[in-house]
């Protein structure tokens, strides 16, 4: 569908999906709320620029706000202790023997503590953000997990700098602006937070790998966003909510259908009709009829719904265009 790029849409859009991020924050990590509000007022002037070049500030701040608000979901302060002990239990083969016998339950013992072990080892920590909750090998909120999200939003904002805006404008120090508004990144060898970290934000971008971003981190970003402001607009009933941006993927639902809206209804299933069956009539024979069994019907809201024509298939892709690099600070136009 077309990308809405009009900068009065987007301005009456930010204010419920803000509340919405707030709340979420704030239920993730009390007294977060603060420092969102506070991150939100840094960047609202640079949120305000890439709205004026096109771009979704919508997307960068589901972007900026899950990663920069996560927490570490334990499995449980027992779960290491039953593992050592089933593992101390697999290493005594003279219980084994003495337990093992051929008719007696007892002598399925160890079989069974090795399936308990390995599915006690099937579980892992979550790393938990207000959008999604993703497996992780780390147990401790330090400072390698912190950066591991910031590369991974720097890429996406690259992505959409690029990709999602236009005109002339320096995109380095854009998202460079968006990153010390809401990351504390601190300058090499003086601890002081900088509050436009452009020197670190280039050398990650650099580092990163544009390719793997672009085809997954990018991906789900843009389709986690997408989702979301369409739920934020049929739960709030918000028109303005429902209209994509140049961060969606291209080829989603019509924000108008009905069943965007909520105007579908699913009723319970009705006896089937009986309908005219005009094989026979090419021989001369009587007219037959022949039961149809129908599951359920649908029945649309609106008594009057536009006639519209097949819908052609639109193939999609990550970029919607073929630039594949950020403009530098000395480059200022627009790729």
């Amino acid at each position: 569908m077309p990308r809405d790029r009009s900068r009065a849409s987007e301005v009456a859009e930010l204010s419920p999906l803000e509340t919405y991020l707030r709340s979420e924050v704030e239920t993730l990590k009390k007294g977060a709320g603060k420092e969102f509000d506070e991150a939100l007022a840094r960047a609202k002037p640079t949120l305000e620029t890439i709205q004026a070049h096109g771009g979704d500030p919508r997307f960068a701040l589901c972007v900026l706000t899950s990663a920069r608000w996560r927490r570490l979901d334990p499995l449980g302060a027992e779960f290491g202790r039953w593992k050592r002990l089933l593992g101390q239990f697999l290493k005594e083969p003279e219980l084994h023997t003495l337990l093992a016998t051929k008719h007696e339950p007892r002598g399925m013992l160890k079989q069974a503590a090795e399936d308990a072990l390995a599915f006690l080892q099937s579980f892992h920590w979550q790393d938990e953000g207000i959008l999604d909750s993703r497996v992780t090998g780390l147990v401790t909120a330090h400072q390698r997990r912190a950066s591991v999200h910031l590369n991974q939003i720097i890429g996406v904002l690259a992505w959409h700098l690029r990709e999602g805006t236009t005109g002339n404008f320096d995109r380095l120090v854009t998202m460079a602006e968006l990153v010390g508004a809401f990351w504390p990144v601190r300058r090499r060898g003086s601890g002081v937070i900088d509050p436009i970290p452009f020197e670190s934000v280039k050398k990650r971008l650099q580092r990163s790998d544009e390719d793997f971003n672009r085809r997954f981190v990018v991906t789900f970003e843009r389709t986690s966003f997408h989702d979301l402001h369409r739920f934020l607009a049929t739960t709030l009933h918000d028109e303005g909510l429902a209209h994509c941006g140049t961060a969606c993927p291209p080829g989603m639902a019509d924000p108008d259908d009905p069943l965007a809206k909520g105007e579908i209804l699913i009723e319970p299933p009705q006896p089937a009709p009986r309908v005219p069956d005009d094989q026979g009539l090419r021989g001369g024979e009587t007219p037959k009829t022949t039961d149809i069994a129908i599951e359920f019907r649908v029945t649309v809201a609106d008594e009057n719904p536009p006639e519209s024509g097949p819908t052609l298939s639109n193939p999609t892709g990550d970029q919607p265009n073929s630039s594949t690099r950020l403009n530098a600070p000395d480059e200022q136009e627009n790729t």
